[in-house]
């Protein structure tokens, strides 16, 4: 509700008119989803309204990741609301020899120029860019 409220308050309009808005309906509506799933979506989408440029940053962080096209087996992720400011690495291997192509293969990924971009992004260093 104070996400609600400060959004409301931010854009000079009602709870209400946040809550009918495209985004959060289109959630409300969508037959495919559970109650349990419409609320956690619901929640995310105001939290998304309510911090929109950390909502951009993890979204662009979340595609400087895809861009790294990493094997399967290695995971990069940031913390949800980027808490901590670092990238969490995790990956799974059957093998020693398995461990040692996927080190490689993350060291390859370090060398990318996209990786120093994802540390200026979790410092806050580096704005996002804007869309047309």
């Amino acid at each position: 509700m104070d996400w609600l409220e400060e959004i409301a308050l931010r854009d000079q309009s009602r709870i209400y008119e946040v809550l009918t808005s495209r985004t959060v309906a289109h959630i409300a509506t969508d037959p495919r989803l559970g109650r349990a799933d419409k609320l956690k979506r619901i929640k995310e989408q105001v939290r998304r309204l309510r911090f929109p440029r950390l909502a951009e940053t993890e979204d662009a962080i979340r595609n400087k990741i895809q861009l790294l096209k990493l094997a399967p087996e290695i995971r990069l992720s940031a913390p949800s609301g980027l808490e901590g400011g670092r990238l969490q690495v995790e990956f799974t291997a059957a093998s020693q020899e398995e461990l040692k192509r996927l080190t490689v293969k993350l060291m390859e990924a370090e060398e990318h120029g996209t990786i120093p971009e994802i540390f200026a992004l979790l410092s806050g260093r580096m704005a996002t860019q804007k869309r047309p």
